[in-house]
Parts: structure tokens; sequence; C-alpha cells
């Protein structure tokens, strides 16, 4: 078995490697975040790939170049302990099927994981599983498939008998399991015309008669920038989960 272990965070670093090389064994490929590299290897590890914002483009890379086999990828901002990975492990069973991390999510969280999967359905005609990045096993045969095709592909809902996922109640480790979204330069556009919008709008209510016209043309060009915002903001978290 090998262990893609993404080094997205230096938190308690070793302690993290030698749980997996624990349970997994020494199969360890290491991919290090770019701006983090030299702070990593001055814990004595080498990197096997350097990453940017092409993630998802570089695990591809670096799996390609070996014979595909049954593979965890596991990233180091995972705040994860023995429990999690025996738990993990059970679930794996006889390799057949892909085992995933499902973090709990609020009632906010799952309105906006709804919009945000009509946007991914829409593009893809397929939802987002809403699983976590970071921890995951793939059996060879579902690598093979990710390689012919796209890596980013194993975050799709797939079949779910081919798949299991787990849950945990810790709220420290449940957190560590989401992708952060950030705000875009596009999303920062749609917020300054929301601004102007406004603007327009006081403006012409001080100098100007206001008619029904004039406001259903600002409330027409407030949800038209309200739309293209959260279109942005779902485009940003896909790029976020699948590619970065």
């Amino acid at each position: 078995m090998k262990v893609i272990f993404v080094v997205d965070s230096i938190t308690e670093l070793n302690n993290k490697i030698n749980l997996l090389r624990n349970r997994f064994g020494d199969n360890i490929l290491f991919v290090v975040k770019a701006n983090i590299l030299k702070l990593f290897e001055t814990y004595g590890h080498r990197a096997n790939a350097i990453y940017y914002n092409n993630l998802t483009r570089v695990i591809q890379v670096l799996l390609s170049k070996a014979d595909s086999e049954d593979t965890v990828i596991c990233y180091a901002s995972l705040n994860f302990d023995n429990n999690l990975l025996n738990k993990f492990i059970s679930k794996i069973g006889d390799k057949s099927r892909v085992v995933n991390l499902m973090p709990r999510y609020n009632t906010y969280e799952k309105v906006c994981n709804s919009a945000y999967n009509i946007y991914v359905k829409s593009l893809f005609k397929v939802k987002d599983s809403m699983a976590s990045p970071k921890l995951q096993f793939m059996p060879a045969a579902f690598v093979d498939e990710l390689l012919d095709t796209h890596l980013g592909n194993r975050l799709f809902e797939i079949n779910e008998n081919l798949c299991v996922n787990i849950s945990l109640e810790d709220k420290e480790i449940n957190n560590s399991m989401k992708v952060k979204t950030n705000l875009s330069k596009f999303g920062i556009l749609a917020l300054i015309i929301a601004l102007v919008l406004t603007a327009g709008l006081l403006a012409t209510i001080a100098y100007w008669t206001v008619n029904y016209l004039v406001i259903l043309i600002f409330t027409v060009l407030y949800i038209l920038d309200i739309l293209v915002w959260i279109i942005f903001m779902c485009k940003t978290r896909f790029d976020q989960r699948f590619l970065k």
C-alpha cells in the first residue's frame, strides 16, 4: 500500500508521520507545499514532489510514475490520531471499496453545500460527495480509473456500494476535515459592484425622483450581482477542493 502524505502544515509533523508509518508502513511519498518546503526539510525528510496551487495535478503525475496500487491520501493539516486511523483501517477491510472521511456539517453549511452542489451538478452531471479530501483510501482499480481521467474525480459521488464513509463526533478533528473557502478576486469584485450599486441607489434617492422603474432596475442589478457572487464562490470552492 502506498501513502501520499500532503504536507500543508508542519504542526506535529513527525508525530503524524510516525502514526502513518506504524499503520501503513514506510512506503510514504511526501508532497510538500512550496512555502513550507525549507521548514519541512529541517525535520530530516525529503520531498517527493512540491506543489503551489496545482496539488491534484502534482499527485496525479507522481502516481502515474509507478504501477497502480492501493493508495491512501492523507493531509498533514488533518488532526488525526490513533483512534481515527484505527477506525479508518477497520473500514478498509478487504480493500475493495473507497473509504472516505465525511465531516459533520451544521445547518448553515448544509444549505451552502446544497447551493454549491447545484453548481457542480449543472457542470458535471454529478454531485460533489462532500467528503473530506484529507484522508481517503482508494483501491488500485479505482486509482487506475482516476489516472485515466482526473484525480480530482475522487471527490465526486460514487455508487454507495463502492464506498464507505466515516464520521466522528470530535469537533476539533471534524473542523480540520473541512477545506476552507477563501474569498476570490471575483468575489471581491462582486462585493465592490454591490457597494457601487448602493452608492448609486442612494444618489438617485437624494437627487432624482424615485419611481417603480428605478427600483425595479436596481433590484434586478442586485439580484444579478448576488447570483454572480454565488457562482464565483462555488467555483472557488470547487477549485480548492478538487484542484488546489
